[in-house]
């Protein structure tokens, strides 16, 4: 037979894809229609390591409910775009169902999460960064200006005039 692993295939990782609780930084979030037993909208989170220790390869992994509100704890964001070069640690959980002696399913779960080294950056109205805060800005005005800026200075450094700005903004 071989590798009892060859048995099992997903194109998205899986419990048996790791020995143990593994650290990765993921590349990328995508939210992405995918097939699984039906179509269903998913979030996938790519990762910059390619292989396992155990050779295996670092396949996307489906980000569910609980997985998504750990990144988002640990970077502050609900925007997945901000969880780009998070160092995550990833490893199996048995399920809480069991059978006979064994603990039944396991669970493939974000253990534990660190937010990236972020350089912070001036923030100047119409530079390079400025359309992706604005975006930031109006999707979130409902939080408030005190808010929105303490989220920002966590990557820029704002003067006076640029959170003007964004006030007017938020309105």
């Amino acid at each position: 037979m071989g590798n009892w692993r060859n048995s099992f295939t997903s194109p998205f990782m899986a419990s048996w894809d790791i020995d143990k609780p593994t650290i990765l930084t993921i590349e990328s979030v995508e939210q992405k229609v995918v097939q699984l037993q039906k179509s269903e909208q998913k979030v996938l989170a790519t990762f910059v390591e390619k292989k396992f220790d155990n050779g295996e390869e670092v396949k996307k992994m489906i980000l569910n409910a609980s997985n998504c509100k750990i990144l988002h704890k640990a970077t502050n964001s609900n925007n997945t775009d901000n969880w780009k070069g998070i160092k995550v640690e990833i490893g199996v959980i048995a399920n809480k169902g069991r059978i006979g002696n064994e603990q039944g399913l396991s669970i493939l779960r974000v253990l534990s999460s660190s937010e990236k080294a972020i350089s912070i950056v001036n923030l100047v109205v119409g530079d390079e960064n400025w359309e992706k805060v604005l975006k930031y800005v109006q999707d979130n005005k409902h939080l408030g200006l005190s808010p929105i800026v303490k989220n920002l200075q966590t990557r820029y450094s704002i003067d006076t005039l640029t959170k003007k700005k964004i006030g007017e903004i938020v309105g």
